[in-house]
């Protein structure tokens, strides 16, 4: 690994991630990204259970439980019909702790972990195409001279500019969700250690989310899936004002005051994930497609991914073949860890899109231990099948 170079287009979570692997392995890394640190990244910011195991993994084991945090450990969810769900997050789920860090500071420690751990950095540098051939990789960058390395990875978020220059087909629209967020002080929340979810009727099958921040802040926001947004003519930002005026939201918010602009963001759904190893090249996080499609959560995902690209980069440099072909361990494990919770989740959105299936499902998980287990799975993202138990009890229901 000493003698391979590896450049890393993109320093967000799937970036800083495989730049902290690969560099404690002994990897020459180059982390190139476009903005500087501290930079914003329009997300929820919820850091999942999962999320916090890789960040223990990463040595950021405590920046969860710092001042940036804010503790979760439950979930509070309403129905469209109003059938409210509260739901402690199960120990089981990697010890049942989340937690809500603005990426402006997440992506700072992760990046500089990455430095700490021998990768260098280099701020404000636009990659702008990509030449491979036998020898390596040439990245062309809009100022500066070209970077050359053995392998290049693209971490650079959606819409990629290395998906784009590998070649890779965009995703459909029906694979994908714009989602947009606002931020607000001054916020009492009845529920501080929860992440909260709305199923507003009037906007299905747009939902949104309310997250807790440290200092009475809070993270407020709406998805909806692209096609169904085309078709809807609707605007997100202005469902976004509906989703804080309609009466369970706004009372959420009674007092607060929003601060800055919206901004909004493309969601690209791991269901069409299917290009993303290449020669001398993978693709990693949200350019690779890794995000849950019924929740949203890619940080979890692009983490992970960071951790089976250099897995399969060793294994690479070990057999000397820098193919496709010998990078495949990479597909090889993350559709193990993904493909599964990924396909599940796609088809879960038809019954999350429909006000009577929604009521009914958190009517019966209030009676029904299991049945309330198997959905903090689904909502955590961890589910990766739905059992007959859960479809019988929900179908008793009413």
């Amino acid at each position: 690994m000493t003698s391979l170079h590896v450049a890393i287009v993109g320093a967000g979570p799937a970036g800083s991630s495989a730049a902290t692997f690969l560099a404690q392995q002994g990897a020459r890394v180059t982390l190139l990204e476009r903005n500087r640190f501290p930079r914003d990244k329009i997300c929820g910011d919820g850091c999942t259970p999962r999320t916090l195991w890789m960040l223990e993994r990463l040595g950021l084991g405590a920046l969860p439980t710092s001042a940036d945090a804010a503790p979760v450990d439950s979930v509070y969810a309403l129905s469209p019909g109003g059938v409210v769900l509260e739901e402690t997050i199960p120990s089981r789920l990697f010890g049942g702790k989340a937690s809500v860090i603005t990426r402006q500071v997440l992506d700072e420690r992760l990046v500089r972990r990455a430095v700490q751990a021998g990768a260098e950095l280099r701020e404000g540098v636009l990659v702008d195409g990509i030449e491979r051939d036998a020898h390596g990789v040439l990245l062309r960058c809009r100022e500066g001279e070209p970077l050359r390395a053995d392998l290049v990875l693209g971490c650079d978020g959606s819409p990629s500019v290395v998906r784009r220059a590998l070649g890779a087909p965009d995703f459909p629209r029906h694979e994908g969700a714009f989602a947009v967020r606002a931020y607000y002080e001054n916020v009492r929340l009845s529920h501080p250690r929860s992440f909260a979810f709305f199923w507003e009727k009037e906007l299905l099958p747009a939902y949104g989310w309310i997250f807790p921040l440290p200092d009475g802040r809070a993270n407020v926001g709406l998805g909806m899936r692209a096609d169904q947004l085309d078709a809807s003519e609707a605007k997100l930002p202005a469902l976004l004002e509906k989703f804080c005026a309609s009466p369970r939201v706004a009372a959420e918010l009674a007092g607060a005051r929003r601060v800055g602009k919206v901004k909004g963001h493309h969601l690209p759904y791991g269901s069409f994930s299917q290009h993303t190893q290449f020669d001398r090249a993978l693709l990693l996080g949200d350019a690779a497609g890794f995000v849950n499609p019924l929740t949203g959560e890619g940080i979890e995902f692009a983490l992970e991914s960071g951790a089976f690209a250099a897995e399969a980069v060793a294994e690479a440099v070990a057999a000397g073949d820098f193919s496709a072909r010998g990078l495949s361990g990479y597909a090889r494990r993350w559709e193990t860890r993904f493909r599964t919770a990924f396909h599940l989740n796609r088809r879960l959105m038809w019954a999350f899109e429909r006000p009577w299936l929604l009521d009914r499902v958190f009517r019966t998980a209030n009676r029904s231990t299991s049945v309330r287990g198997e959905l903090s799975d689904i909502l955590a993202g961890e589910a990766t099948h739905i059992s007959w138990r859960f479809v019988a009890e929900v179908a008793r229901g009413g």
